[in-house]
């Protein structure tokens, strides 16, 4: 997410909008969490930011016809870095169709958000908090 005042955050999704996502990426060997979201904005979306502080520790146990997987999201602040040109939308570089757009919370209300439980964390969070949000579900 990248707005200080958690008004409005920058989110990927398709052309039609029918999900949000955070952007980022997975973590490679040897690499940091920032340096991985540093390297993913780059590489997808020609997009510089600062990442600031560390707001959710999401973590989806999940079993799946008996398979256990374990996806663990962290959320930053951020800001996008001075002089950058935003054009909202940014069209990923990668993926026709993919798009990342700013969104209010309002906005992340109407479509399926992921990771799971981070819209009632950012609805009502102060701009201090952390949280750490841990989902269970089988299917």
């Amino acid at each position: 997410m990248c707005d200080e005042t958690i008004s409005k955050v920058l989110v990927q999704c398709d052309i039609d909008e029918t999900f949000y996502r955070f952007p980022g990426g997975t973590v490679e060997f040897g690499e940091t969490t920032l340096e991985a979201i540093t390297r993913e904005l780059i590489e997808e979306f020609d997009l510089a930011i600062t990442i600031g502080s560390l707001v959710v520790i999401n973590e989806n146990l999940i079993i799946i016809d008996g398979k256990e997987i374990h996806n663990c999201t962290l959320l930053y602040k951020c800001k996008l870095q001075t002089g950058s040109n935003f054009v909202d939308p940014r069209w990923h570089n990668e993926i026709e169709g993919i798009k990342l757009t700013w969104k209010t919370i309002e906005e992340l209300q109407l479509k399926p958000l992921y990771a799971d439980g981070i819209l009632n964390v950012l609805k009502n969070m102060s701009t201090d908090e952390k949280h750490h949000i841990i989902i269970k579900k089988s299917y």
